[in-house]
């Protein structure tokens, strides 16, 4: 959907399933005070603001968490695929394919060894995102490297099949990316929608490998902590609206707080990502009459936590074969699963 359908759906229905990828988008919203808001500046401030902040206190930062797991995974990539100079398969290279790339320095550190360790001769690499700006950039990049990239801009979740019947991939998932399910907050029990998203990027490929990148802290205070450090990001959307889209007068970006509702048990934790209404507002976006009542929670998006044996039992039941799993016992995971054939 457009960013103004999907806008709408968020103020009709309290919930809109695509309003994550749309907070990463680069506009030119401000707030009263002039400071910019586009989302990919916000997040590229709360990025910088958390290493220097792991580096101040001697915490854990799950940027470079995940970038040792990544690295981790670099190392073992060829026996996961189970890689054989005398077989074809050396010769051909695995396909890798990316879902959510994210910044131009996560592919960098994270995506990009594995293509340049998979590549082969009819190998290639294909990388899926919401994002035309974090696409664009890397495009940028991969030019000045003389690599080979498919961009395709679209649902991270379709379960499109991205490749032919004979050609082996490898698929990856970092940034938890994986946690931005789709689920309401009357859905308390994640398993289904766990297990038929992982149908669908199965069907990627026939034959496939999985890396997923997944949050496994499931302690309520510590995400509750780490959401509410950057409320400016996850509002910025709010700014956008008022920049891009025809709103009247009336609509103020200023009258939305974030909260992070937070619900789960030992198996799983979903952060449910919210936006209370703190003064009643009446206002004409796209044509469509809106009308907000002051305590309102508008339902931005989701971001899950698994425990390991949860998530493995999720993959059992989508047809995948665990076969490791790059933990930093501090709340970062990294899933390989194989598509059974």
């Amino acid at each position: 959907m457009s960013f103004l359908e999907t806008s709408l759906q968020l103020f009709r229905q309290k919930y809109a399933p695509d309003l994550g990828a749309e907070q990463y988008a680069h506009h030119t919203g401000v707030d009263r005070n002039g400071n910019p808001m586009s989302g990919a500046l916000l997040w590229a401030k709360a990025e910088a603001q958390r290493i220097s902040s792991a580096l101040v206190t001697g915490t854990t930062n799950m940027v470079d968490a995940e970038l040792k797991l990544a690295q981790k995974l670099h190392g073992r990539v060829r026996d996961y695929v189970q890689w054989h100079h005398q077989d074809e398969r050396c010769r051909k290279g695995i396909s890798v394919l990316e879902y959510g790339p994210g910044t131009v320095r996560a592919f960098q550190q994270k995506t990009l060894p594995l293509v340049i360790g998979l590549r082969g001769e009819t190998s290639r690499c294909t990388l899926v995102d919401r994002s035309r700006e974090f696409l664009g950039d890397i495009a940028q990049l991969s030019s000045a490297l003389g690599l080979k990239i498919e961009f395709i801009r679209g649902d991270i979740f379709s379960g499109r099949r991205y490749f032919c019947d004979d050609e082996a991939a490898f698929i990856v998932m970092f940034g938890r990316t994986f946690g931005n399910l789709a689920v309401p907050t009357n859905d308390t029990h994640p398993m289904e929608a766990v297990v038929e998203t992982l149908k669908k990027i199965s069907n990627s490929a026939k034959r496939c490998w999985v890396a997923i990148s997944i949050g496994s802290d499931l302690r309520r205070d510590v995400a509750k902590s780490y959401y509410e450090a950057h409320p400016e990001f996850q509002l910025n959307v709010f700014y956008r609206m008022k920049a891009e889209l025809p709103v009247d007068g009336n609509f103020d970006p200023e009258a939305f707080e974030y909260e992070p509702d937070v619900i789960g048990g030992d198996q799983f934790m979903q952060v449910i990502h919210t936006a209370v209404v703190k003064k009643n507002l009446d206002f004409c976006i796209g044509g469509k009459d809106i009308i907000l009542l002051s305590g309102e929670r508008l339902h931005l998006k989701n971001s899950f936590c698994f425990s390991e044996s949860f998530f493995k039992k999720c993959a059992h039941r989508a047809g995948f074969v665990p076969i490791d799993v790059l933990s930093d016992d501090a709340g970062s995971a990294i899933h390989v699963l194989q598509k059974v054939n």
